[in-house]
């Protein structure tokens, strides 16, 4: 384990220990994950998950969210630009690469979304973060209409 992981981890317990001190039971990961959508995604999406019609698409019940993890890992990581429909919408705008939070920050952010605005989807791990991660061969941007199939987790090699 790294610094950056044990140093995670030295956070997501205090976190935890202070939700139990002061009664609260809510999940720690998503309390992390509504503070990072709070800080890095609300611009955009806004704060209630509808965003700006037109311009960036609303989180509520949608398949990019809820549906395919390895889609929306990538999506997460290295943003995304062209024409694209969501829930019966037409964007075509810039989605910002968010691959500079590390993977425990991004496992919180994605299931806080997933499980939120009306979506049903199941968490996101930061293992599964670091496979994806481990994944991609470039730092440009996805175009919509590739990364539409880009479906699924690499699993790693046993070597």
């Amino acid at each position: 384990m790294n610094t950056n992981q044990k140093s995670d981890r030295r956070c997501l317990v205090y976190s935890l220990l202070l939700l139990v001190l002061m009664g609260c039971s809510e999940d720690p990961v998503l309390v992390e994950g509504k503070q990072i959508f709070k800080s890095y995604c609300a611009v955009c999406h806004q704060a209630e998950g509808n965003g700006i019609p037109g311009t960036f698409p609303s989180l509520h019940a949608s398949e990019w969210i809820s549906g395919d993890k390895g889609r929306l890992i990538r999506l997460a990581l290295k943003g995304m630009q062209g024409p694209i429909v969501v829930n019966g919408e037409s964007y075509n705008n810039v989605m910002t690469p968010h691959g500079f939070l590390n993977d425990q920050q991004l496992s919180a952010v994605l299931t806080f979304v997933r499980q939120e605005f009306e979506n049903n989807g199941d968490p996101v791990s930061a293992e599964e973060i670091g496979w994806v991660r481990a994944s991609l061969n470039s730092d440009d941007l996805f175009i919509a209409s590739e990364l539409a199939g880009m479906t699924g987790i690499p699993q790693p090699s046993n070597e």
